[in-house]
């Protein structure tokens, strides 16, 4: 996997950034732009939520014009995320419409000024050192179920529960202590 060793290799150069701000911003956009390439995804098919110190809320890292769209608290039971955050495990939903969640982010426009639900997706635990700090979600959006393209597979999940276990200690490294959302 040497894309994956490529990424790794930028992010061992970030954490070494003197400016702390600039060095998360640019990692959370290097690991966005990784899976962006290999799952063919546009940016707002990509969602990294990060938790605060206290492990009570989520709150979006990417993609960016989501990070100050709101907070989502660890207990809830609609929101996928805090779900995946609790159990602690990967899961492919490819008729995610049909089931009960959180819908409040995906009325919100796309840069592209569109509303494009959530037709398909997938999640993993984000942790590290045993810890964890956040959530992936890789999403299939579109005006329609037929825009939104193909059914995630077991292998597109094993990928990606694969791939975060070995970015994980690098997004730890970076994350400020006191996320919570945008970084001023």
């Amino acid at each position: 996997m040497t894309e994956l060793n490529e990424l790794i290799g930028k992010l061992s150069m970030e954490v070494q950034n003197e400016d702390k701000k600039a060095s998360f911003l640019n990692s959370i956009k290097l690991i966005a732009a990784f899976y962006k390439e290999h799952l063919h995804l546009e940016d707002e098919e990509i969602a990294i939520f990060l938790t605060n110190d206290e492990k009570t809320i989520l709150s979006f890292a990417y993609p960016e014009y989501l990070v100050d769209a709101g907070m989502i608290p660890v207990g809830s039971t609609e929101a996928t995320a805090a779900s995946i955050f609790r159990r602690g495990i990967g899961i492919i939903e490819n008729n995610f419409q049909q089931q009960r969640h959180l819908s409040i982010f995906e009325i919100i426009r796309t840069p592209d000024d569109k509303v494009k639900p959530l037709w398909k997706m997938m999640g993993t635990l984000i942790a590290a050192e045993g810890e964890k700090i956040g959530v992936i979600e890789i999403s299939r959006r579109g005006e329609t179920a037929t825009e939104a393209g193909e059914d995630f597979g077991e292998s597109d999940l094993q990928f990606l529960m694969g791939s975060i276990i070995k970015i994980a200690p690098y997004i730890k490294m970076v994350l400020p202590p006191d996320f919570r959302g945008k970084i001023a």
